[in-house]
């Protein structure tokens, strides 16, 4: 329980909006939800419907965010149906207007200011309508003022906050030497692959790459040199393959590659072309730099350490053996 627990802590550091469907599950369970019971019990079936239908969306959108699922693309969904269930709530009842107040502060966060203003423009004019066109509520004006202020200070706050959010999760992702992902934001995006694995059971490769003789490099050329060899690795590298392929700074001059929709074959033949790549433009003092590579293929049911230490476990076969060579576990699953 406690692992599962600082796993949730975890992802939800990595990206704040996991964090609000989390919420919205919990606000589901402890309000909506029960409110829905006793609507049911009392024989209104309209509003009974619609509450269950909206905790059910919610607790829909929790799962397909915890499994790894496209956060921008579900943001927008989420934004669009509450945004339709607080439209509806308002025309069964003019009191459902007091939903457009979350539903206008949740679309600040879910999606990017220029939809998120064009949901609340859409909402205030709808809401204007029922009030003027067909009224049932007293102080319209005020009503709409307070919404309107409301979709405003929410905007402004939740871009406020984005862009210092971003900020500080670069500083805390980034190697500030390579300017590639570090090891931290490894540990997140391993969670995020274990669980689209588990969802689509597409191949994912995992790559450990060692800088050979990394040492002697600054004890000859100095440290300056080694630090633009880094550089250049990783500038190199991430010329050499897709741009789903994720390339972080385990640490010193180990790297991991993280390569989604690989199998054996495929890292194989992407590890023999980055030896290639390397082997043509790494150069420390005029000398080539070479790299010893370990990998490993997910497999089902396995942890991220699991799969990580039989990639390591290749790397160390790789040096062992030589090094500036490439080592694949092909053990039989």
């Amino acid at each position: 329980m406690m692992e599962f627990i600082e796993d949730a802590r975890r992802r939800i550091r990595a990206d704040f909006r996991l964090g609000i469907y989390l919420s919205f599950a919990a606000m589901g369970m402890v309000f909506i939800l029960p409110l829905a019971m006793v609507r049911l019990l009392q024989g209104d079936i309209p509003r009974a419907v619609l509450d269950f239908s909206i905790t059910a969306v919610i607790f829909f959108a929790l799962v397909y965010a915890w499994r790894g699922g496209d956060l921008d693309r579900l943001g927008t969904g989420a934004s669009l149906t509450i945004s339709v269930g607080a439209a509806v709530a308002v025309s069964i009842n003019p009191a459902g207007v007091f939903w457009v107040f979350p539903v206008l502060l949740a679309n600040a966060f879910l999606v990017a200011p220029r939809l998120s203003f064009l949901v609340a423009a859409a909402m205030l004019s709808f809401v204007a309508y029922r009030m003027y066109g067909e009224g049932g509520m007293d102080q319209p004006l005020s009503v709409l003022g307070g919404l309107a202020a409301n979709a405003a200070f929410a905007t402004v706050f939740a871009r406020s906050s984005g862009l210092r959010r971003a900020q500080l999760e670069q500083l805390a992702t980034l190697d500030p030497l390579t300017g590639i992902e570090n090891r931290r934001a490894l540990d997140t995006e391993l969670v995020i692959a274990l669980a689209a694995f588990q969802r689509d059971a597409r191949p994912i490769a995992l790559a450990m790459i060692d800088l050979d003789h990394f040492k002697k490099v600054n004890d000859v050329h100095g440290h300056e040199v080694g630090d633009r060899v880094l550089r250049d690795f990783a500038r190199l590298t991430e010329g050499s393959v897709r741009r789903t392929d994720r390339l972080f700074r385990f640490g010193g001059e180990e790297f991991v590659l993280l390569m989604p929709g690989t199998d054996d074959l495929g890292l194989e033949l992407a590890m023999s072309h980055l030896r290639l790549r390397l082997r043509e433009g790494l150069r420390a003092g005029g000398e080539p730099v070479t790299v010893s590579i370990g990998g490993a293929i997910l497999r089902r049911d396995e942890s991220s350490d699991a799969w990580r230490a039989r990639a390591d476990a290749a790397l160390y076969r790789a040096k062992a053996q030589g090094r500036n060579r490439l080592e694949i576990d092909l053990e039989p699953r």
